[in-house]
């Protein structure tokens, strides 16, 4: 018996024991995320620019990719690569892919026959790293004294009413660096809520400082585009002159970029977080700029030290940070997810600069949602664009390109000897397909199509601002026309083929491809782009008397609402300036 008692008495201290350990190896596992959380900043990487044979001020200069070290095998089964993936998923749109090694362009190619070379393409958020660039020119040009600079000192005490304290501490470089400490909720953890409402007021510099505060600033990384704006704001009030006009003047004029489209708010003010079109190339002079510390031409254009402190780790993304929800309280779900993506799933995420993501490993990028990137890699001496329409756990694509296949076809530093049939195979691969298809005989159009022909629908609040759309359909054409408001004041018109054909339509400074089709007897579908845009669209009009119910797709997600039919009002004019 006193056996069997000294066994179950070893029996339960193993078990305690066990239960001991395993509870120590959590502790320590708790323990070891707590510390990665809160770990230091990661190092800088510090480089020497070589300088390129020539300034691309004009035009580039293109080689092949032997001719820099570059495999172009390697490009051609990242090329293979993609195509698969779009078979997989149309929706994987890569637009445009652009590699530049030791100063050439060694690779520049086209994939959506929609978006031909030369075009402009919106580059979203990666328009917040050119605010970063001009806000170091400001710097050193005198019109702001440094990074320290509060903010109200800068925009002036009246543009805010917030009776918080911490309004006064907030500065130039809490905004640079994401740490704001306002309630913003302008992201895409919020579904961009905050940004919508901004919109919806007449003054956004006001409606931004007046946010409450969700800790102090210069504390927590929280990625704004409402901290982007007020750069924006207070580069054209120091200087005096608009955003744009600066960013001409001292960055666009001097390495040649001339096309530039850059959307205002309602004052006037550049919208500095986005809403910037470039072409591919164009973007690839920003890389190879940053990528040369600031030098262009042997002239100094962005200080040498702005650069390299711009691309030391200022703010941890990895960092845990909690996610507010509607009743500003903290939503534990979403703030894990937030924490997993992050540290396990998200490139570029080691560190953020002044407006630029970081690698520990020394590249850095500009990253627009959709997929839109600059790339630049220094050990490599390359630069890297992607413009896409990409959405969701697909957006980093991109990144895992780079990865697998450009970086991998870095060889050598010197020229390499290759196989004619590996460049006969990427030339192949990077020629962009036609896209053109055969007119398909269009349907027969129910009745409803000219019981709502030119007839007006008030359309009730929606996040883009439309006040009104009307269609119109004729018993004759393979092409109907629908119109609309943008921003309450802007009018967009556009052809939408219904041979299952684009129709090509420029409207207001924009250019649109559509096609349509009545999927029943009171539905409508239209999938439309615009072109160099970073998502397809998709409208679904619904018809019922004299409602129209809408669903909309797009970059920022899926939006329903409602419209009335209004009365005596005109028909569809014509609005086209373009058509192909």
């Amino acid at each position: 018996m006193a056996s069997r008692s000294k066994f179950r008495r070893a029996i339960v201290a193993g078990a305690k024991i066990f239960i001991f350990s395993l509870l120590a190896i959590l502790v320590l596992m708790t323990a070891g995320i707590i510390f990665s959380i809160y770990r230091p900043a990661m190092a800088p990487s510090p480089y020497e620019a070589t300088s390129p044979d020539y300034w691309p001020i004009n035009n580039w200069e293109t080689s092949l990719p032997q001719e820099q070290g570059v495999d172009p095998s390697k490009l051609a089964e990242m090329i293979e690569f993609y195509q698969n993936k779009n078979t997989e998923n149309e929706q994987n749109l890569i637009e445009s892919i652009t590699i530049v090694r030791n100063g050439y362009i060694v690779a520049d190619i086209y994939l959506n026959p929609l978006f031909p070379k030369n075009t402009k393409h919106v580059i979203h958020s990666c328009t917040k790293s050119i605010i970063s660039a001009l806000v170091g020119i400001a710097i050193d040009k005198g019109y702001i004294a440094n990074v320290g600079t509060p903010v109200l000192d800068i925009l002036g005490r009246e543009v805010s009413n917030n009776d918080d304290g911490r309004i006064e501490d907030l500065t130039v470089r809490d905004l640079l660096t994401m740490q704001t400490g306002l309630h913003s909720q302008d992201s895409y953890l919020y579904q961009w809520r905050g940004l919508f409402e901004m919109q919806h007021t007449d003054d956004w510099v006001q409606y931004a400082l007046n946010l409450p505060f969700e800790t102090a600033p210069g504390t927590r990384f929280d990625y704004s585009n409402m901290a982007t704006f007020l750069l924006s704001a207070i580069i054209a009030k120091a200087t005096g002159m608009s955003t744009m006009s600066f960013a001409q003047e001292q960055l666009f004029d001097p390495i040649g970029i001339e096309d530039v489209k850059w959307e205002e708010s309602p004052k006037g003010i550049h919208i500095g977080w986005a809403r910037m079109w470039l072409k591919p190339r164009d973007m690839a002079k920003i890389g190879l700029l940053y990528l040369q510390k600031g030098k262009w031409d042997d002239v100094q254009l962005i200080p040498a030290a702005w650069i390299e402190e711009s691309l030391i780790a200022h703010s941890s993304p990895k960092k845990y940070r909690y996610v507010y929800n509607d009743e500003n309280k903290i939503d534990y779900m979403t703030s894990g997810g937030l924490w997993t993506f992050t540290n396990l799933a998200r490139p570029f995420a080691d560190g953020y600069g002044y407006q630029w993501w970081l690698d520990k490993s020394g590249m850095y990028s500009a990253i627009g949602v959709g997929g839109q990137f600059i790339m630049v890699v220094p050990k490599a001496n390359l630069v890297v664009v992607f413009t896409s329409k990409l959405s969701s756990a697909t957006s980093f694509l991109p990144v895992k390109m780079l990865k697998k296949f450009i970086l991998p076809a870095i060889v050598s530093d010197e020229p390499i000897v290759v196989d004619a049939v590996d460049q006969a195979r990427l030339d192949s691969l990077s020629t962009i397909p036609s896209g053109r298809s055969a007119p398909k005989p269009v349907p027969q159009l129910p009745d409803i199509a000219f019981e709502i022909a030119g007839k007006p629908y008030a359309l009730e609040a929606n996040p883009w601002r439309y006040n009104d759309c009307q269609l119109l359909f004729h018993r004759d054409q393979d092409y109907a026309e629908i119109s609309y408001t943008a921003k309450e004041n802007d009018r967009i018109s556009y052809r939408i083929g219904l041979d299952d054909v684009y129709r090509f339509t420029e409207s207001n400074q924009d250019n649109y491809a559509a096609k349509g089709s009545w999927i029943s007897t009171n539905t409508f579908v239209i999938e439309y782009e615009v072109i160099g845009y970073s998502s397809k669209g998709k409208w679904t009009l619904s018809f019922e008397a004299d409602d129209v119910t809408i669903e909309e797709v797009g970059v920022t997600g899926k939006y329903s609402y409602h419209g009335k039919r209004l009365l005596n009002k005109k028909k569809l004019s014509d609005r086209f300036t373009t058509n192909r």
